[in-house]
């Protein structure tokens, strides 16, 4: 199966389909399953047998600047967002969304301004693809290519969509969208710095890529509503919009290679489309909130960046929102959007 191929840099002002150079042809999906129908593919009943439990979420016992971590009473982030400018503890947007009610109004981990992630509801299935990514910097460290196919490397999985009817999910979201490998090829800045003034996120669409390929959105749904807490997402918090595009709305420490604990520092873990680094939420013992970040969810610390350790400034991923970016701390590569 081919996908989109994504030209970009720091000049580019849209995604270009079709365009020259790069790898040419994208790897196909290791189970094949993606794209098929259970009536299509008897590979989907395989990966059905394997399916993770409906309710997998789990929270790290871990300390807080302000006591324990509690995911069972996680803010609700819906409508949080501001055209003005930055604002701490919610997301700065270009534009607003436009007006609508979120995907699921009720469900039992909803609560009137707060939700709870263990009781979640989970998108079923363990589909494994041949994901791609690199990451390489230039001679000079100015610049950063990043290319990926949008779907996980091993051994990280996506659920199965379209959600099937047969799947617990299907009662609260029956996303009708199937996940397609893409072929992504962006220009970052390799050594970026601050920008006189804080930069708006895109409504809709990629805001930066993780390390295990998959393109990273801002916290909302459609209408503005928290995406992460709202919309059913699969094991690893994701799930694929109308242009096909597997995503995370948040939580990216998820599925990722090394996303820290109380002993370790986390890792880089994405990188967000102004160049600077995406790092998990543990630092020194504790896991990072809102309340430790500025206004576009970042600190300046010690991390381990383009090899060596270095404080820096970079964004962080909690498990509050607006999870990875509220506003761009440098200056963004810009892109014409798909749809959330």
């Amino acid at each position: 199966m081919l996908g989109t191929r994504v030209c970009a840099s720091l000049l580019l002002a849209s995604l270009v389909a079709g365009c020259a150079g790069g790898s040419g042809t994208v790897p196909v999906a290791a189970s094949a399953v993606a794209d098929s129908t259970p009536a299509e593919s008897s590979a989907v009943a395989d990966a059905g047998a394997n399916a993770v439990s409906s309710t997998p979420y789990t929270c790290p016992k871990a300390r807080t600047s302000a006591g324990t971590l509690d995911c069972t009473k996680l803010p609700l982030g819906d409508l949080k967002y501001s055209t003005a400018g930055p604002k701490k503890g919610y997301a700065y947007l270009c534009s607003a969304p436009p007006p609508g009610a979120p995907v699921v109004e009720h469900a039992p981990w909803l609560a009137a301004t707060t939700w709870d992630l263990p009781k979640k509801v989970a998108v079923e299935g363990t589909v494994a693809w041949k994901g791609s990514f690199r990451d390489e910097l230039s001679d000079d460290d100015e610049k950063r290519t990043v290319e990926s196919d949008g779907v996980p490397v091993a051994p990280f999985t996506t659920g199965i969509f379209p959600i099937r009817s047969s799947d617990p999910a299907y009662a609260y979201d029956r996303n009708p969208n199937r996940i397609a490998e893409q072929t992504f090829d962006f220009t970052l800045a390799g050594t970026p710095s601050v920008a006189e003034k804080p930069a708006c996120l895109p409504a809709g669409g990629p805001i930066g890529v993780t390390v295990t390929g998959v393109a990273i959105f801002n916290a909302f749904d459609a209408a503005g509503y928290d995406a992460v807490a709202r919309e059913l997402q699969d094991g690893c918090h994701g799930h694929p919009d109308q242009s096909s595009t597997y995503h995370y709305h948040g939580l990216i420490q998820a599925c990722t290679g090394d996303a820290g604990s109380a002993l370790r520092n986390s890792s880089l873990i994405g990188f967000a489309f102004d160049g600077f680094g995406i790092y998990g939420p543990w630092y020194d013992g504790k896991v990072l909130t809102s309340a430790d970040l500025d206004a576009c969810h970042g600190t300046t610390s010690t991390v381990l960046w383009n090899g060596k350790l270095r404080a820096i400034y970079h964004y962080v991923s909690t498990y509050e929102f607006p999870y990875t970016l509220g506003c761009y701390k440098g200056t963004p590569l810009r892109l014409s959007p798909p749809k959330p």
